[in-house]
């Protein structure tokens, strides 16, 4: 079974509440404990539902590949907020591989710059420097199914930290679907084992 992307945690719920706490506390002691409470929740929201909300479709895309379908997650704005509180409610979907029409890779698979090492940065930016390195290196498959339904399937995640395991998971899951399915590469020469 081939495996891409992380699968959804609490970490964001965690550090969102751990930051909220600490300014709140922080602010707690400089003035009052209801303008603590007030800029702790303000700091919690804005990281939960301002950073966390909106990024995690990219930083927990997790898919995976057998012999005859591919699971993901839906990762819908709606469906990102329940699984950031509950990660397990939310259940896999699946479609058969013998359902893909054709496949289109998005994102430059040469040029991939490294995930940038988190001592580098004080402990507030570690936390997300693994998601800057990711905004820069977006990298997914847009799968366009028989009934025209299009999912989008990000490996960008699986790129910045190994990308040479990545292209060979690539290749495999290129090399197991039928012939007759179109793979478009935009713009790399790593070229997929399927032929066009």
């Amino acid at each position: 079974m081939l495996k891409f992307g992380k699968k959804r945690s609490f970490r964001p719920l965690i550090i969102s509440l751990v930051l909220g706490l600490f300014l709140g506390l922080a602010f707690n002691d400089i003035f009052s404990p209801s303008i603590g409470f007030i800029f702790g929740v303000s700091f919690f929201l804005l990281v939960f539902l301002g950073y966390y909300w909106r990024t995690s479709a990219i930083l927990f895309n997790y898919w995976e590949v057998d012999d005859k379908s591919i699971r993901y997650k839906d990762m819908s704005l709606n469906n990102c907020l329940l699984m950031m509180t509950i990660p397990s409610l939310i259940e896999l979907k699946s479609f058969s591989k013998d359902s893909i029409e054709s496949i289109t890779i998005h994102g430059n698979l040469e040029n991939v710059k490294s995930a940038p090492f988190a001592l580098l940065y004080n402990g507030a930016l570690g936390i997300f420097s693994g998601s800057v390195a990711m905004a820069q290196n977006q990298a997914s498959l847009a799968v366009t199914l028989k009934n025209g339904q299009k999912i989008n399937l990000d490996f960008s995640r699986d790129l910045i930290y190994n990308k040479k395991e990545t292209l060979e998971k690539l290749d495999k899951l290129f090399d197991s679907l039928d012939s007759n399915v179109k793979i478009y590469n935009r713009s790399n020469s790593h070229s997929p084992k399927l032929s066009y």
